[in-house]
């Protein structure tokens, strides 16, 4: 989609877990010009009260879903500083203020929004903005095996009437990522009260 548009990209395969998977990808960034922006977007879980889940389900969720973050934002962070600022665009999601029978998941989430909120402190002086994106329930590989009432049932109390789609989050990042948000950081876009879920 983004070569389409005229732009250029490159394709790092790895585990987020890794370290050395981020470092290869901010080297793959550097060769395509000025690293300026980060999203980050992996995800996914086991669900289950903390009665159910086993210590490796938590590491695996837990890593995935906060250590990732982690290792991409600290790869990415000094070249920031050494190319004058930056934007940074982690995906949360509003379970990350609880929900029932997702502890791995929400704690991990959790994190995501307090790691992106010290970014937004530490690097002010840099230039640097750290942003939260909470989409709405989207329709993706994590859910495609929920039965189809209860897809719909969500789409009907869904502000739009439907779900979202990933094209609806992916142009709230652009937006964060641009100029445009110059002025935003520390923030949370998006999300839904937790009683309408």
């Amino acid at each position: 989609m983004l070569c389409g548009a005229g732009g250029t990209a490159a394709a790092v395969a790895g585990d987020v877990t890794d370290a050395q998977c981020a470092s290869r990808a901010v080297e793959a960034a550097r060769g395509l010009g000025v690293l300026q922006g980060l999203a980050t977007c992996a995800a996914m879980r086991h669900p289950g009260p903390i009665t159910d889940i086993t210590e490796a389900q938590w590491d695996e969720t837990v890593g995935v879903v906060l250590k990732g973050v982690f290792l991409f934002c600290k790869a990415v962070v000094p070249e920031m500083i050494r190319n004058g600022g930056g934007s940074i665009v982690n995906v949360s999601s509003p379970d990350s203020f609880g929900r029932k029978g997702m502890i791995a998941y929400v704690v991990g989430k959790a994190g995501v929004n307090a790691l992106t909120q010290c970014l937004a402190a530490d690097h002010a002086e840099h230039h640097i903005r750290a942003n939260v994106v909470l989409p709405p329930f989207t329709v993706t590989g994590m859910n495609e095996h929920y039965p189809e009432d209860r897809i719909q049932s969500i789409a009907a109390r869904s502000v739009a009437g439907r779900l979202a789609q990933p094209d609806d989050v992916a142009q709230v990042i652009d937006f964060l990522l641009s100029d445009a948000s110059e002025t935003f950081s520390g923030g949370f876009f998006g999300g839904q009260p937790l009683a309408a879920r």
